[in-house]
């Protein structure tokens, strides 16, 4: 082979390249690291906690993230509330609840126990049932069952309906961070979920998983670190005041639910 002289301009223009070449891959090993830190932020933004057949292990794990103390009364800061339908008196079940049940207004002791800061849009019919809607819908009845105590909650007339936060007590616009529902009879993928909005901004949906064989219960809840959330939109496959069976019976055309426990964060004033 024969030899080949390189001169002082040579060697400078290969230093001068290889010098090139190590800060353009530093350069991509730097943005590959900032997209993947990024994304990292980005997801731990959100929270999204889901559970099928025992659930009870998530609802647990959502209650601590919205907060340890459970809130009872207005005036409370920090903390979480819950709803769930037992509260609500025999002489009710079957009928459309005011919009405001669980927030009335006034300075009645009689009335602290409702005051959850939690009213519903004037969508369709709210009620609370002791009988899985048996007295709506005795054709799909069989297909749900109460994650706690004994009764469930519906909205019969309406698949998609909005839930606003407020002030405990007082009727005045709110926000939370989280909200979690537990659902009875998920049985389509993709059929029924929750919607998240910062005025009319969507923050996401989130869709509710299925059933298993053992049990009839799901669970979905979703906390933001980052965002606020003035509303809550639920979105569902059909109504139980249609009177229809529900889609795993034969003949039925639409997933029918019902819902049992609602778990938050202490609303905030806006």
């Amino acid at each position: 082979m024969p030899f080949v002289s390189v001169g002082a301009s040579d060697k400078s223009l290969i230093m001068k390249s290889r010098r090139n070449f190590s800060n353009i891959i530093y350069a991509g090993v730097l943005a590959i690291s900032l997209l993947t830190s990024c994304e990292k932020d980005s997801e731990s933004d959100v929270v999204v906690v889901k559970a099928n057949g025992n659930i009870s292990a998530k609802v647990d794990e959502f209650r601590q993230l919205l907060g340890a103390t459970l809130n009872t009364a207005p005036g409370a800061v920090g903390g979480r509330r819950e709803l769930n339908w037992d509260g609500v008196p025999d002489s009710l079940l079957g009928k459309t609840l005011p919009n405001d049940f669980f927030n009335p207004v006034g300075n009645d002791v009689a009335l602290a126990a409702r005051q959850r800061g939690l009213v519903y849009e004037p969508t369709g019919n709210f009620m609370v049932s002791n009988l899985n809607f048996a007295e709506i819908n005795s054709q799909a009845a069989g297909q749900f069952s109460a994650f706690s105590g004994s009764k469930t909650f519906a909205n019969i007339n309406s698949d998609l309906w909005d839930i606003a936060p407020q002030v405990p007590g007082k009727a005045v616009a709110a926000t939370v961070k989280g909200f979690g529902i537990v659902f009875s009879d998920v049985d389509v993928e993709n059929s029924t979920f929750i919607e998240f909005f910062n005025e009319q901004r969507s923050l996401g949906k989130f869709y509710v998983p299925v059933r298993t064989g053992s049990s009839s219960h799901s669970f979905l809840g979703v906390y933001f670190r980052k965002e606020i959330v003035t509303r809550i939109r639920v979105g569902h496959d059909g109504v139980l005041g249609d009177g229809e069976k529900d889609i795993t019976q034969q003949a039925g055309a639409h997933d029918l639910i019902v819902l049992d426990d609602f778990l938050y964060d202490e609303p905030v004033e806006k």
